[in-house]
């Protein structure tokens, strides 16, 4: 195994527990995909680096020479031929930087989608440029609202209300 593929498998794996320690208490939800980094793109998908980041596709990358766009289009090749419908997105970082300074990059499209969610799980009202309709969420509304607006968007949103929380998604 060559001296760059050590690294890569290394920050997978050093990126897979600390997302793991920061969102699942160190749980062992995300962890570095089997076969990451090539052997497991013999079949013609490919999958994200991580596992356990539900509908986010983690590409990362340990370099010097960071090159955002072919990073981001090998996510997105992947998603296409996996047809999934995940977000495309990159880690990255350089040598002797702690994983915690790492970039993400994504494009902006998507994280607009993402800033919408969180504006809307906050209490903000924001607009869809897509069906011009007033997105408002506030916790203490009663739950029908709630869905009727998540069914009549293509956002998944998680509240956290009081330590209980509650997923609805669009089907």
């Amino acid at each position: 195994m060559s001296r760059q593929k050590r690294k890569g498998d290394g920050y997978e794996r050093e990126l897979a527990k600390w997302l793991d320690d920061q969102l699942y208490g160190g749980g062992g939800q995300i962890q570095r995909a089997m076969l990451s980094g090539g052997g497991r793109n013999l079949g013609g998908g490919g999958m994200a680096d991580l596992v356990g980041t539900p509908h986010i596709w983690v590409e990362a990358k340990r370099t010097e020479k960071f090159k955002p766009y072919e990073a981001i289009e090998q996510a997105e090749t992947g998603i296409d031929k996996s047809n999934s419908r995940d977000i495309p997105i990159v880690m990255q970082r350089r040598n002797q930087m702690k994983t915690e300074d790492s970039l993400v990059v994504m494009r902006l499209e998507d994280w607009t989608v993402l800033y919408r969610c969180f504006l809307w799980a906050t209490g903000h009202e924001t607009i869809d440029p897509h069906d011009e309709d007033i997105i408002e969420f506030t916790p203490e509304e009663d739950d029908l609202f709630l869905k009727d607006k998540l069914l009549s968007s293509n956002l998944k949103l998680v509240v956290n209300n009081n330590g209980s929380k509650e997923t609805e998604e669009k089907s």
